[in-house]
């Protein structure tokens, strides 16, 4: 009977996760799958079954154009990001004092802190007409470069964005790395070169190649930078699918959405099959973890490019927010706070931003309180069918979010939720569920529960026994995922920008707007206060973890003996 009730109590502790996943996402996905099936061209009304759209789709070149340059963009951002992202994780693993370690960390993840219009327009103003790098190139007697709205710096851009995707695994396989295996081919006459290339990248291979894979995934389904700093001229399925539902061609669109997420399906089980090819070269777990041999000039020198590559376009906003002018050009020809004025009177502005306040605050409540319900039920309970509902709560990270966007367009619509709060929170919670349920997981495999065990065999109900003894143990993931979760909602552009009604704006949504339409310093100014009340919240929420306590261990220095 115990047995029965610590399945039961499992059950029903996932039991929100799986509705909100199978009533919004399933059920949106459902919806854009049917709907691919309705007449196209229309003309004769909407009649399930044709498969008219998807003869349109495979049959026209232009598509097929589409999804090559889709593909080209996503291979050679995962390239450059790894070639960029893994000498970066190696020279910050080489730096002996953790305090720098965390620091030079902290400065490659900043971008993630910042909105992602904001990046994007610094990166307009670093490489336009007349933006930095041609103030560069001609200072120096070269002649200027004509990037902008090509290829070339919706890649540079992606690479910016989406190198903290590569760091972060490359960093976590070279923290397994038994460095004694390095000490050993070094003590049979094996030099720096050959060293790395038989003993270190063999066996933080896996670490590339999942950070290949989440780059790959991200960089296709891409839609704002693509489709601001393409201008119209870079062409991916993200930004294909936007202009279909604005020309309401929406069966093609939605046949669009499955053949993107058809593409991340077959990079997941692409590289899920390196992943697995690679992993019998790894080694199984660190025997003798080294100390860091610290970093020489030639890494230190790495790390300070890639922190200015990192920081450039924070930085070019700031200072472009005090221009005098109402165009962009380096260097700005004098200093002014006009546009900081000038947010005052932005029509819309004030409602976008609340709408996002509300929407984010709703989202992170709710995906961290049900997130967390499902991790307690994944790792404390592991009912039959556990691999089931770890699958179903991760399945939305695996879907384009544009394809996503355009499910929730045509479901909401369907069941009358279109245009209201609750069926924005719907899809925020569907979209950042993944990452708080990965992050308490994780936080819930680590935790002692032989406390909670002890609490409950001393009386104390299994609630109570969670709250005294796992929650104060958890609490550092559970207020990192509520960041995450929180960030990730009022900085989401390319589901919500298919969610909302004519008279709607989001914040995010509300700067993609103005970018397209307006070229002077107003959306800088905005950007250096959304980048300035990142920094302070992501140094409150450090406050609260080192009041916690977990930074005593991750800020120790690897040669001091741990507390007793």
């Amino acid at each position: 009977m115990s047995t029965v009730r610590r399945h039961r109590a499992g059950y029903l502790l996932a039991a929100p996760t799986a509705v909100v996943i199978l009533a919004v996402f399933a059920g949106a996905m459902v919806a854009l799958l049917e709907y691919s099936f309705h007449e196209y061209p229309p003309g004769g009304g909407d009649i399930g079954g044709t498969v008219a759209t998807w003869r349109s789709f495979l049959t026209g070149g232009h598509h097929w154009d589409v999804v090559g340059r889709t593909v080209e963009v996503g291979l050679l951002t995962t390239v450059i990001t790894a070639v960029v992202g893994y000498p970066t994780a190696f020279a910050l693993s080489r730096v002996a004092r953790p305090v720098w370690r965390h620091v030079g960390l902290f400065v490659v993840f900043a971008p993630l802190l910042s909105s992602v219009i904001s990046r994007t327009y610094g990166w307009e103003l670093i490489l336009g007409d007349s933006g930095l790098l041609n103030w560069v190139l001609e200072s120096a007697g070269l002649s200027p470069a004509r990037i902008m709205y090509e290829q070339t710096s919706v890649i540079i851009a992606l690479v910016h964005i989406l190198l903290p995707f590569m760091v972060f695994p490359v960093m976590s396989a070279l923290g397994q790395l038994d460095s004694a295996l390095d000490e050993a081919a070094g003590d049979l006459g094996a030099g720096a070169w050959r060293r790395f290339s038989k003993v270190t990248l063999p066996l933080t291979l896996t670490g590339v190649i999942a950070g290949s894979e989440l780059v790959f995934a991200l960089s296709i389904s891409s839609f704002a930078t693509p489709s601001l700093l393409g201008g119209g001229r870079v062409q991916v399925l993200a930004t294909d699918i936007y202009n279909d539902v604005e020309n309401v061609e929406w069966p093609l669109a939605a046949v669009a959405c499955y053949v993107l997420l058809a593409l991340a399906a077959v990079a997941l089980v692409a590289f899920g099959r390196l992943q697995r090819l690679a992993g019998r070269t790894a080694q199984g777990g660190v025997t003798a973890q080294a100390s860091p041999a610290g970093a020489g000039r030639g890494w230190v020198a790495w790390l300070a490019c890639v922190e200015v590559f990192v920081l450039a376009p924070m930085v070019i906003v700031a200072v472009e927010s005090f221009s005098s002018v109402s165009y962009g050009t380096w260097p700005p020809p004098g200093l002014s706070t006009r546009w900081y004025a000038n947010l005052l009177s932005q029509p819309g502005l004030g409602e976008a931003t609340l709408l996002s306040l509300e929407v984010a605050v709703a989202t992170t409540v709710i995906a961290t309180f049900i997130g967390t319900l499902v991790s307690v039920s994944l790792v404390r309970h592991a009912p039959p069918g556990r691999t089931l509902i770890e699958a179903l709560t991760l399945s939305p990270a695996v879907v384009p979010k544009v394809a996503f966007g355009f499910a929730g367009f045509v479901y909401l619509h369907r069941v009358g939720l279109f245009g209201g709060l609750a069926g924005l929170v719907a899809a925020h919670v569907v979209i950042v569920l993944p990452f708080v349920t990965v992050v308490v997981t994780s936080a819930l495999v680590n935790a002692d529960d032989a406390l909670d065990a002890a609490a409950r065999d001393l009386g104390a109900t299994p609630a109570r026994a969670f709250r005294l003894a796992t929650l104060p143990q958890i609490r550092p993931a559970l207020l990192a995922s509520a960041l995450f979760a929180f960030v990730i909602s009022f900085d989401e552009v390319d589901t919500t920008i298919f969610l909302l009604a004519p008279d709607q704006n989001t914040l995010p949504v509300w700067m993609y707007t103005y970018m397209q339409k307006y070229q002077d310093p107003t959306l800088a100014a905005l950007s250096t206060i959304l980048i300035a009340a990142a920094l302070i919240l992501a140094g409150a929420v450090a406050a609260l973890l080192a009041r916690s306590g977990v930074f005593t261990t991750l800020l120790r220095d690897p040669k001091e003996a741990p507390p007793a």
